[in-house]
């Protein structure tokens, strides 16, 4: 059966004519079009509720005439069945009249208050149904299954942490590994970044860092959307959507990348300190439990006068002596003593020195003397 389109040919719209004259001012026409439409269409909508007021009338009339007709006498009769012959005739005129309505309705152009209806409306309420909360690990669970991803997917790791060449890269081993887009991942990267700006090896904690923050956004959008970052769907279209970014997103992007390379570096720098400062405590506290007094010799020859220090130095024992006799006596004993309990300075050793090259030097007198 073939469609009939003739319905759709005339559809009245208010703005339907862009060829007006240009003294006319366009939107006003169509406004007083608009407004004529709806003026054309409220009288139609009182023609037919006074139709149908007229009709219920005559009805009514009607009944109520016909149940006169049966009660009323002989000589009654003919008056009443007049005024019904009357009463029908008035409701045919109704009825054409009803007839002239409907027609003019039915070949009126469509416009966009008559060109659809709704056809049925329902609304359905979904029942909210308590949904059950995830349970929450606990730090030492969470710590335990961190350990076991790292052990299970080391090499994995070692790869995600190498791969250069940005976002497409990143892409392409997700592809093969979904499974590693995880915080687990996200934290290991930052770990090993961690350990390279400590050891200033900037190429691979560049690298990491850029990876790191990567995996980071995924993240972000999967928990945004709801979903887990090992989604398939998710991951293309996160990567979708980087690829095509905006110039604006990708600054932020490579800030955010910056960023977090300098907290790398000064927490590295941090980290660098606290480990030299662990040596230097560890050897101070060697060298005070070798020294006889308890004090670091170290600390107490850096506090020593300019002119002792210049002496223990040079290993110059007579110009110590000699410092002995001009500098304050109070001040040399207590450096002096210091140097003692230390151990930069050993009571008797230099004694017997002494006496050792004395001996020596007699020895050779005897000799030549023989």
């Amino acid at each position: 059966m073939p469609i009939d389109y003739s319905k759709w040919k005339d559809i009245e719209v208010s703005d339907d004519e862009d060829d007006t004259h240009p003294n006319i001012d366009t939107p006003s026409l169509h406004r007083w079009r608009h407004q004529a439409r709806l003026e054309r269409m409220a009288e139609q909508k009182m023609a037919k509720e006074q139709l149908e007021k007229d009709k219920s009338t005559t009805s009514k009339k009607m009944e109520d005439l016909e149940k006169k007709l049966a009660e009323a006498t002989t000589d009654c009769k003919s008056d009443i069945q007049k005024q019904i012959d009357d009463v029908k005739r008035q409701e045919e005129e109704w009825r054409k009249k009803e007839a002239e309505l409907e027609e003019k309705e039915r070949l009126a152009p469509w416009n966009v208050d008559t060109i659809g209806h709704e056809a049925f409306s329902t609304s359905r309420i979904n029942k909210i149904t308590d949904k059950k909360p995830v349970p929450k690990k606990t730090d030492e669970e969470d710590s335990k299954d961190m350990g076991t991803f790292f052990q299970e997917n080391e090499s994995l790791l070692e790869r995600l942490g190498s791969l250069k060449g940005g976002c497409k890269a990143t892409e392409i081993f997700l592809a093969e590994h979904p499974h590693m887009a995880s915080d687990y991942s996200a934290n290991w990267l930052t770990i090993e970044a961690l350990n390279a700006a400590i050891v200033e090896d900037e190429p691979k904690m560049k690298t990491m860092a850029e990876q790191c923050i990567i995996i980071q956004y995924l993240i972000e959008l999967s928990k945004s959307l709801n979903a887990v970052p090992t989604n398939t769907s998710i991951q293309k279209q996160f990567f979708k959507k980087f690829e095509a970014a905006d110039p604006s997103y990708m600054k932020h992007y490579h800030d955010e990348v910056k960023a977090f390379e300098d907290r790398l570096r000064t927490r590295a720098q941090t980290k660098r300190e606290a480990a030299m400062e662990e040596v230097e405590n560890e050897e101070r506290a060697k060298r005070i439990e070798a020294s006889p007094g308890g004090l670091d010799p170290q600390e107490v020859f850096e506090e020593l006068p300019e002119e002792m220090r210049k002496c223990f130095e040079s290993h110059d024992i007579e110009a110590l002596k000699g410092l002995a006799q001009v500098m304050d006596e109070e001040v040399f004993k207590f450096h002096f003593d210091r140097c003692i309990a230390s151990g930069l300075w050993v009571p008797g050793k230099a004694d017997e020195e002494e006496e050792e090259e004395e001996a020596v030097a007699s020895t050779s007198n005897d000799s030549a003397a023989n």
